[in-house]
């Protein structure tokens, strides 16, 4: 009665745990205005990332991915701008240009209003430019839970036609550290501009690379035109052109290439994934889907992990008792190998005729290995590259974030653990005749891993936790099954090998 009382208890507390988890980290977005100069900036920092806005031409100046999951560092996007992580404090190139400013035109005075605050926690800056006749509202949208992405509102009044406002997108260097001008037109990228006509729907323009993703992407009933120009600075500018007076809808995303997170904004497309990346895809999605129907990360991992090792049990028992199987004819093989060390020809012939006397084939075990090994690449992947999914919800248990490393390392001291109690049941089976340091190089393994491995997410160690903690239990309950069977784990003693399979020697040591 009181072990039962004791395990509610400890149940009591994990349930209590989750449920303070998932109240206790709500993404936010905060915001702190400087002057500069005479103009004021603001200062913007969420999740992802901390931005900087500014009045001097009613520009972004810096966007700094403040979140670099396992793999990744601190960015600064914008060209012409450094940016020290810690302080916030930004450093600009004289002559740079910025995205948003007007590209063609420099005699507006812009002025900031009072960023707002919805009741859902979304911040608006409103930034009003004036100047000959001419009005431009720029409002920028920032919601706590966007993924990388920028809502922003252009709207033009006061143009004088057949005048041409051109917005700059982005400004750089020509070479840019080896980011590529891309334009999409009807979902397909483009390194190269389509002539006005051939195309119907130009849907952004942008610099990408292998890691990032700088990407204007006009909104749904907003029709603009690309450009992109050299500049007398000998830089690159690239932005649309605003022909007429209205509103202009687009957003703006501005961080890693995730194909996720680009399916997020709506330009999926620039993210071309192959086989293996549409299934990484596919798991990310089924994850977050747990994770709405569960509230918490952790417990869409620990689900997801129940049902990988229920959808794997056939294969990994099937493993098992191949191994079981081996190891139950260990005696006979390594009397064949005494009997015929010095002819390995005989060895083979005999060693195959155990096998099929027996009914074992030696490769049973390892075809289950195979097919698990990409899957649990996969899922490795998939863990990493939801990164961004994982950081924007609540913590679980003692772990504030899932993208990050277990601050106390408890579950890297459990996973290694329950590795070498594995390795315990597995010695058995796979190496019964092991000796010395041999017999102990399984151990080593799981305390390598983790010396290696202990900063990686804390995600990625719940789900190899309880996935290694799985397959001890299928192991053991394998074991059982097959020593109540009769078989298995249960050796086979020498006098029990039939030693009519192998021919008598004569006296010169050859078989007869």
């Amino acid at each position: 009665m009181a072990k039962r009382i004791h395990w509610i208890i400890i149940l009591g507390i994990l349930l209590l745990s989750s449920v303070w988890s998932v109240y206790a980290a709500e993404p936010v977005v905060e915001f702190e205005v400087r002057d500069r100069d005479g103009y004021q900036d603001i200062i913007v920092t969420t999740p992802l990332a901390n931005y900087l806005f500014t009045e001097e031409g009613g520009s972004l100046r810096s966007i700094l991915l403040t979140f670099a999951p396992y793999g990744s560092n601190v960015a600064e996007l914008v060209a012409g701008t450094t940016s020290n992580a810690d302080t916030f404090n930004r450093v600009y190139i004289e002559s740079a240009e910025f995205p948003f400013e007007l590209a063609n035109y420099d005699g507006l005075t812009y002025t900031a209003s009072a960023p707002l605050e919805t009741d859902e926690g979304t911040l608006i800056l409103e930034f009003i430019g004036q100047g000959e006749g001419l009005t431009v509202a720029k409002r920028f949208t920032i919601d706590p839970e966007a993924l990388y992405t920028i809502d922003v509102e252009v709207e033009v009044s006061g143009v004088t036609e057949p005048a041409l406002l051109t917005l700059t997108a982005y400004t750089a260097s020509t070479d840019n550290k080896g980011r590529q001008l891309t334009y999409l037109f009807d979902g397909e990228p483009s390194a190269q501009p389509l002539a006005r006509g051939s195309y119907f729907d130009f849907q952004g323009i942008g610099l990408m690379d292998d890691e990032i993703v700088f990407f204007l992407h006009p909104a749904e009933g907003t029709t603009v035109a690309p450009f992109a120009e050299n500049t007398d600075a000998g830089t690159r500018r690239i932005g649309v052109e605003l022909e007429e007076s209205k509103t202009y809808n687009f957003t703006l995303y501005g961080g890693r290439r995730r194909f996720i997170t680009l399916e997020a904004a709506g330009i999926e497309e620039l993210d071309q994934t192959g086989f293996f990346a549409r299934l990484m895809v596919y798991v990310i999605k089924f994850l977050n889907w747990l994770y709405l129907k569960t509230g918490n990360f952790g417990w869409a991992i620990i689900l997801f992990t129940i049902l990988m090792r229920l959808l794997l049990f056939p294969l990994m028992r099937k493993q098992y008792h191949s191994m079981a199987r081996i190891q139950q004819i260990q005696p006979k093989l390594k009397k064949i190998q005494e009997r015929y060390k010095d002819n390995r020809e005989e060895m083979q012939k005999r060693t195959l005729e155990i096998y099929r006397k027996e009914k074992v084939n030696p490769m049973s075990g390892c075809f289950p290995m195979v097919i698990q090994l990409p899957i649990i690449i996969i899922i490795w992947r998939a863990l990493l590259y939801a990164s961004e999914l994982i950081h924007l919800s609540p913590g679980f248990l003692w772990l504030p974030d899932l993208s990050l490393h277990d601050p106390y390392f408890i579950l890297v001291i459990l996973t290694t653990a329950v590795m070498v109690a594995q390795q315990y049941f597995m010695s058995p089976m796979t190496t019964p005749d092991a000796k010395g340091p041999q017999k102990y190089m399984g151990y080593f393994f799981p305390i390598l891993m983790a010396v290696l491995l202990w900063r990686f997410p804390s995600g990625l160690w719940l789900y190899y936790l309880l996935t290694t903690a799985a397959q001890v239990g299928q192991q053991a309950f394998v074991n059982w099954e097959m020593a109540r069977a009769g078989g298995g784990t249960v050796s086979v003693e020498d006098d029990e090998i039939d030693i009519d399979v192998l021919p008598p020697e004569d006296s010169n040591g050859d078989a007869a």
